[in-house]
């Protein structure tokens, strides 16, 4: 996550014999077998960053007509596809394919407070972000 000045390495700490996921800041995530936990560890950590520059972003361009940020590249073309139809249903809402979690993903717009929702396939994500979104 360069963008955001964070990273995840996978760490071998040798007091508990054990590789972890670990952040930039040295705080050990989850144990290596749990990739979904480090994910959502890290977005806790990341969530209010994203949270703040979006609303700075919202705040100042309140006249403009924002596009969301580029996507995230997916090795697999089917997935990028599927992602280009989520973004296509959900304006707005920024979708990707966790290539370290396997997972589905969607952050979505809700003024200063925004969600993020994971699925294990597309139309559990498509639920998720309809459950997550504010009623319009």
């Amino acid at each position: 996550m360069p963008h955001f000045g964070e990273s995840v390495s996978l760490v071998h700490e040798s007091t508990s014999r054990t590789w972890w996921y670990q952040s930039s800041t040295g705080e050990n995530l989850a144990p290596y077998n749990r990739p979904g936990l480090a994910a959502a560890r890290i977005t806790r950590i990341l969530i209010p960053f994203v949270t703040a520059v979006l609303a700075a972003r919202t705040h100042r361009e309140t006249a403009i007509d924002v596009t969301c940020p580029d996507i995230p590249s997916a090795p697999d073309p089917a997935q990028a596809v599927t992602v280009a139809k989520l973004q296509e249903r959900f304006a707005g809402v920024i979708c990707w394919w966790g290539l370290s979690t396997k997972e589905w993903w969607a952050l979505i717009p809700g003024g200063t407070q925004w969600q993020i929702v994971n699925a294990a396939d597309p139309d559990d994500l498509v639920q998720a972000v309809l459950e997550a979104r504010p009623e319009r």
